[in-house]
């Protein structure tokens, strides 16, 4: 009895720990291995806003999957790299973008399908390929109207991102 007790604790934590590890995002989600590029710590940006090593003040990749507490944690479904530049990066904040598209403020924003769960985040405004405004449905079960904002191209949503050298 104290076995199968213990077993059936075991199986249920085991079953909650991936159950807290999944992402929160919308079914037209990106499925790629496209890393999403953190760069000051809260500006989200692709790979292409770094066009020389010179730019580079530092840089760092996330080896392991953090915790749901961690700010970034849906940010990583794809991988992430974090910088430090040193030149200044335009961006968006999420308000600016809700409001561009008359929504509320605090409405939810996505990037490449996936929920920024923190709205300290911010997008650079280079690395915007694509904004969708996405209507609640059956599939994407929303309950209002949110943004999705694309920083991937068509064909690296098709094809995956590839690597490129830097001078």
């Amino acid at each position: 009895m104290k076995t199968t007790f213990s077993t059936i604790i075991f199986i249920l934590l085991h079953v909650n720990s991936f159950a807290q590890d999944s992402f929160k995002k919308l079914p037209q989600a990106a499925n790629t291995s496209c890393p999403i590029l953190l760069v000051d710590e809260h500006i989200i940006a692709n790979k292409n806003i770094i066009t020389s090593k010179e730019d580079i003040e530092e840089i760092g990749v996330i080896k392991d999957k953090p915790s749901r507490k961690a700010h970034f944690h849906n940010l990583t479904a794809n991988g992430i790299l974090f910088a430090k530049l040193k030149k200044k990066i335009p961006f968006k904040t999420q308000t600016q973008l809700n409001a561009f598209f008359n929504l509320e403020e605090n409405n939810p924003v996505y990037v490449n399908g996936y929920l920024l769960e923190h709205d300290t985040y911010t997008i650079a405004t280079e690395s915007i390929a694509t904004i969708d405004l996405v209507m609640p449905n059956e599939e994407n079960d929303l309950d209002q109207k949110v943004i999705n904002v694309w920083i991937i191209s068509q064909e690296e949503r098709k094809n995956g991102c590839s690597l490129q050298q830097m001078e």
